[in-house]
């Protein structure tokens, strides 16, 4: 009988094939609906340097993986460091930034990115952030709605080179987290 619950755990640096993979599965989504704006089409993998990134980042902490039935469903990336690409002044100082959350777009996938949102937002309030942050693709209104349906309020836009050499334009999202309250993150429609 197949287990449907999401486990959540720290990635390991056996688990970085994997990260990979489930990166290169969401990039290839996005390419065969024509959307290459945000990310190009060149998979994470063959990037030169880049899954030795995701090593690192999985050396560090950063990522937590998200598992369905003992495999990788989804990732979020997230660190109390904040990309020299954000504009100063647009992040609340001492913020969590959210560096990438991905979820498998099967049926594997249901559910996966409210509880790795929910898991940004446990973090934040481990580390004593008064904020969640996060910047993704200006061009997407889709994401606008999905980051605004879990309370994050645009600050503003900054530009993002990517590996093979586009710029692409981001919007900048930050989400305040009240110290008197351990609610959860609110949910998107």
């Amino acid at each position: 009988m197949s287990d449907r619950r999401i486990t959540l755990r720290p990635a390991t640096a056996e688990d970085v094939p994997a990260l990979v993979s489930l990166m290169d599965a969401v990039l290839g989504w996005l390419v065969e609906r024509g959307r290459t704006e945000q990310w190009g089409t060149v998979p994470f993998s063959r990037i030169p340097g880049f899954p030795e990134r995701v090593a690192d980042w999985t050396s560090q902490g950063v990522i937590t993986l998200a598992e369905r039935d003992h495999a990788c469903v989804g990732l979020l990336a997230a660190a109390p460091m904040v990309p020299p690409r954000i504009p100063a002044g647009l992040v609340t100082e001492g913020a969590m930034f959210v560096h990438t959350v991905m979820s498998d777009r099967g049926p594997g996938g249901r559910g996966v990115g409210s509880a790795l949102m929910e898991e940004a937002e446990r973090r934040a309030r481990a580390y004593g952030a008064p904020a969640l942050a996060l910047d993704h693709w200006a061009g997407s209104a889709e994401l606008a709605r999905v980051y605004d349906g879990f309370g994050y309020v645009l600050a503003g836009e900054c530009e993002d080179e990517q590996e093979d050499g586009r710029k692409v334009r981001n919007a900048v999202r930050v989400r305040r987290l009240d110290p008197q309250s351990g609610g959860s993150v609110p949910r998107s429609s």
